[in-house]
């Protein structure tokens, strides 16, 4: 009996300790860790939130970049940091491509506990102003004339932009050649050279060009015209029901976190891109705000862990 008491006292203490330490997070600095390049679409958002997010909990929100091989350098150190809630990873739409045409270190599935899905934007078809091809009809042309000829940068494997380019090769049936690169303003500096015949971009890093005159929108992968470019047709209204692809950022923390903190940070996540200044500069960056619950995070997420898995299978995708 004095046995049972005595566990059952340990037990009572355990139970006030993690929740009085529960209570008190965050009480050091957090760090963001940002899978993608600064300056980059992904770290420029990841920043706005990530000052939105500090000051919501009066505690300093350190961004740190690690950047490399779409992403996994950085999914790797935060699936293997501390799951205390003190480590969050943001990551971009190659977070559930990676593990369809990579050998992977960690479990993106399992190895993370998704928070919210923060922004999104649509994809836009961009040849360099100059170019003869003058809309999608053209495009989809000059690529079955001539087959292998028409190239569609990216800003590297297993990117959002390079799965955009693969899927549109599968669904309209044309041979279109991938140009990996290092970074994105590289795609750009070759499509406006006209090194590459296209880019399968996303709007947000997009726009200035379009705007400018040095790019042509030919079409965008949004449901609906995009409000920002409302002459431009979808892919879906020309021809490709269904083919909607976003680039998308979300936030997650390590497996193990616990529950009251991943509730409290998922809340955070949303409530921090729906205030006033947040959600404007959030858009001022290009960028559509979000900001949905763990549920429909976890179902998106699953939704695009299947369609990159079966597109990778069924074309051969693999990265080198």
């Amino acid at each position: 009996m004095l046995k049972f008491l005595k566990a059952a006292v340990v037990i009572a203490v355990c139970a006030a300790s993690a929740y009085a330490s529960a209570g008190e997070y965050p009480d050091h600095p957090i760090k963001l860790i940002i899978s993608n390049a600064p300056g980059g679409g992904t770290d420029i958002t990841g920043r706005i939130i990530a000052d939105g997010l500090s000051k919501k909990l009066g505690q300093a929100v350190v961004v740190e970049n690690h950047p490399g091989a779409a992403g996994l350098i950085g999914d790797n150190i935060a699936a293997k940091s501390p799951a205390d809630g003190y480590s969050i990873l943001y990551d971009s739409a190659s977070f559930t491509v990676n593990p369809a045409i990579r050998k992977l270190s960690y479990d993106p599935v399992n190895d993370f506990i998704p928070l919210s899905l923060s922004v999104s934007q649509p994809n836009v078809l961009v040849v360099a102003a100059n170019s003869p091809i003058k809309t999608l009809q053209d495009y989809i042309k000059a690529a079955k004339d001539r087959p292998g000829k028409i190239t569609f940068g990216s800003a590297g494997i297993g990117t959002g932009q390079h799965m955009t380019g693969e899927l549109f090769r599968d669904r309209a049936h044309v041979d279109i050649l991938h140009v990996p690169y290092k970074a994105g303003a590289a795609v750009y500096v070759d499509l406006i050279g006209g090194q590459i015949t296209s880019y399968f971009a996303n709007l947000g890093s997009a726009m200035e060009y379009i705007r400018s005159g040095k790019l042509r929108a030919l079409a965008v992968t949004s449901a609906q015209r995009n409000p920002r470019l409302p002459d431009v047709p979808t892919l879906e209204e020309s021809g490709f029901p269904g083919f909607v692809v976003l680039e998308w950022a979300g936030a997650y923390v390590p497996k193990g976190t616990p529950p009251a903190v991943v509730d409290q940070l998922s809340k955070n996540f949303q409530e921090v891109v729906q205030d006033a200044k947040v959600k404007h500069a959030l858009e001022t960056a290009g960028v559509d705000v979000v900001g949905d619950s763990q549920a429909d995070f976890k179902k998106f997420l699953d939704a695009e862990f299947k369609r990159w898995d079966s597109l990778a299978k069924e074309n051969n995708i693999r990265a080198q």
